[in-house]
């Protein structure tokens, strides 16, 4: 095996520094309606979902900008729910630059099949658990599924997240009062018999117009469809995915979360930086010989914590959270070569750029370091704002 040192872009940086890698989703399938009667579900949800060690079948992802199909892929996965062990193959390999993603959840091996040469990315974060089983029976219950035994004492709900996460942790705050959780009918996806569950803000947030809806398994509460939309600028985008082809638990070799690496195949390591985790801006102060941004976020987010990174290249980042949204600064010593040709908005004079997604980026410039601005479920308008009451200072 040869180990070359791997070029970086400004969307590698931002899925390395911006507390996470994310591996891609997978979208949309019809069903058929099957009965609108509300059951009543007396298993319990958490447990049941836990007990899927793995998934195997075809995922398809497809992203919609005004109704158009915009992006679709299809891949054949073998997933352990609740961990980052996964691997997705997809099958228009020739529209991408990697055809198999392999995770063992320490460790991500990005392949390019045809180059015979393959990328490993380290995995690292906080340490937490997955919150998915504890979310799907808060959602089961508040969508008023679950009898008076399987109900839990509080309700808390959230959506779902949209696209899977490597680092990170899940909003801690009651959002009960944020979101409404509704069974809207049972449905069949691919074949299986699954409960339709909406989830909305509470409060008419116009500018957002967000909702996610769930096709939960009726077996194994696992979500055979996740669709997400939202309002952006006056664009409505959409995320849905659904697993086809599935079997729960299927008997699985021990090379199913292993690269496929030869003696010919060149591997290329992404120097991932090292990172430590503070409580407080304050602690992170201390530590940093960066100077930390003190933005002005908006009202109702939190810190949940912040983070020093050391290495190839070093930066400072902090991650708030507020019903179910997620808003994360961060500041490196890497620039992002954000031209003016590029401008989206200007922030102190400097061009800055959007990436746009489910989780929205703005980038920009600054007496040599590279600044970003993240959002999940925030609009672009408060980025921006966010954005500018960081700045460009000396």
């Amino acid at each position: 095996m040869r180990l070359l040192p791997p070029p970086l872009d400004r969307r590698t940086l931002l899925a390395l520094l911006l507390l996470g890698v994310a591996l891609p989703t997978v979208l949309w399938a019809s069903g058929g309606v099957i009965g609108d009667e509300r059951p009543s579900v007396d298993t319990n949800v958490t447990e049941r979902y836990r007990s899927v060690d793995a998934l195997t079948g075809t995922q398809t992802t497809t992203v919609r900008t005004n109704g158009t199909v915009t992006t679709r892929n299809v891949a054949d996965v073998t997933l352990a729910p609740g961990t980052d062990r996964r691997r997705i193959r997809f099958q228009n390999a020739s529209d991408r630059r990697y055809e198999l993603q392999v995770s063992n959840g320490s460790a991500l091996w990005l392949h390019d099949t045809g180059e015979n040469t393959v990328t490993v990315v380290n995995l690292s974060g906080p340490p937490t658990g997955s919150q998915t089983a504890t979310r799907l029976q808060r959602l089961v219950a508040a969508a008023g599924l679950t009898d008076g035994s399987g109900r839990p004492q509080s309700i808390s709900v959230s959506p779902l997240p949209v696209l899977p996460r490597h680092t990170g942790v899940a909003p801690q705050a009651d959002v009960s009062r944020s979101y409404t959780v509704e069974f809207v009918e049972t449905e069949t996806v691919s074949g299986r018999e699954t409960y339709m569950i909406d989830i909305t803000p509470a409060t008419n947030r116009s500018e957002v117009q967000y909702r996610q809806r769930l096709w939960v398994d009726t077996e194994w509460f696992y979500p055979l469809r996740k669709q997400t939309a939202w309002t952006d600028d006056d664009t409505r985008r959409s995320v849905t995915t659904t697993y086809t082809n599935v079997t729960i638990n299927p008997k699985l070799s021990e090379d199913a979360f292993r690269p496929e690496v030869d003696d010919n195949t060149t591997v290329r390591r992404e120097d991932t930086p090292t990172t430590e985790w503070y409580r407080s801006r304050t602690a992170l102060e201390v530590r940093s010989s960066l100077s930390v941004p003190d933005p002005a976020v908006p009202p109702g987010f939190e810190l949940v914590y912040a983070t020093r990174t050391t290495g190839r290249i070093d930066g400072v980042g902090l991650r708030y959270v507020a019903d179910g949204r997620e808003l994360t600064v961060a500041k490196y010593n890497y620039t992002l070569d954000v031209s003016p040709g590029e401008r989206d908005v200007t922030i102190d004079g400097q061009p800055a750029v959007f990436d746009r997604g489910p989780t929205t980026s703005l980038s920009w410039d600054c007496n040599g370091y590279g600044y970003t601005v993240r959002g999940n479920g925030v609009e672009a308008d408060r980025l921006t704002e966010v954005a500018r009451s960081v700045g460009c200072r000396a």
